[in-house]
């Protein structure tokens, strides 16, 4: 699976933005088809984003796109113009039900046919942004194979909730943000945490992401070149975390040698449940490169 820290979104009908996307670095774009395109401009970011994919070969940088939701008129123009183009991935906004998974991954599945595309085609990433789809999250992430991560989208949930937007790091929207972790953790997907909306705060998006690590997200959307960095450093297990989890694991590899189960490292008692957590930061440290 690739490594999602830092999710950039390019909206699909500013030719600008597409164009200066070549000579970024976030770990995936989302080219966008819907929230970031006037409906006048839809068939334009579709001619647009398929163009970029052609012209773009694969990448370290996952090229994925995101289409106008199931529902909606725009879904099946979206889904011809693009299949045909190959993107890494395809991101749904506002899924609710394991059916409605079921109805993309048909009808992607169609579309890939018809443009002649061939292979198991791109996985599916999956926003969740109402009570409803929260509540049927776990289904949702295991309604298909193609479905590889669940992404927060709070402006839509908050609106569902009839509540106002608020911060991300306290109250309903914490609560949320942890419910969503322990959907897709059981469903064993990847968790993808809600944009910053102040482009100016670096520290206060830098706390947002370091809170979202914690709480066992793999990474956040982005919403500017800008917040790229900030994002994938709070995403990206430090020299010190990745030293101390090698300590871990060569120390407890040593102490099964011996006949132990335990052992102890910096007066600490140290068991399995301890060293796979350890274990999988190595595992993130080696997907960002670092180990």
């Amino acid at each position: 699976m690739r490594v999602r820290r830092s999710l950039l979104f390019i909206p699909g009908s500013d030719e600008r933005k597409l164009a200066k996307s070549r000579a970024l670095t976030p770990d995936a774009f989302i080219f966008d088809l819907e929230d970031g395109v006037a409906p006048d401009r839809k068939e334009e970011a579709r001619r647009q984003v398929a163009m970029l994919l052609r012209e773009v070969p694969p990448g370290a940088a996952e090229r994925a796109v995101r289409l106008n939701g199931l529902k909606t008129p725009f879904f099946a123009e979206d889904l011809q113009a693009i299949a045909g183009a190959q993107p890494d991935a395809l991101v749904l906004p506002k899924v609710e039900s394991p059916e409605e998974v079921a109805a993309i991954e048909a009808a992607v599945a169609a579309a890939e046919r018809a443009a002649g595309v061939r292979g198991p085609g791109p996985p599916l990433l999956l926003f969740i942004e109402s009570a409803r789809g929260l509540a049927a999250a776990a289904a949702i992430a295991t309604a298909s194979r193609r479905v590889q991560a669940l992404i927060l989208g709070h402006a839509d949930f908050c609106k569902d909730l009839g509540v106002r937007q608020a911060r991300a790091t306290e109250g309903i929207l914490l609560h949320v943000r942890c419910a969503l972790v322990l959907a897709a953790r059981a469903a064993g997907v990847e968790a993808i945490d809600t944009i910053y909306e102040t482009l100016g705060d670096v520290e206060g998006l830098r706390a947002e992401a370091e809170q979202a690590a914690a709480l066992g997200f793999a990474g956040k959307l982005a919403l500017h070149p800008a917040q790229v960095e900030p994002i994938q450093a709070a995403f990206t297990p430090s020299a010190e975390e990745v030293a101390y989890a090698r300590r871990v694991v060569e120390g407890f590899e040593a102490a099964k040698a011996a006949g132990r189960g335990v052992f102890t490292l910096d007066g600490r008692m140290i068991d399995e449940p301890f060293v796979e957590v350890e274990r999988r930061l190595l595992a993130r440290a080696r997907q960002a490169g670092l180990a």
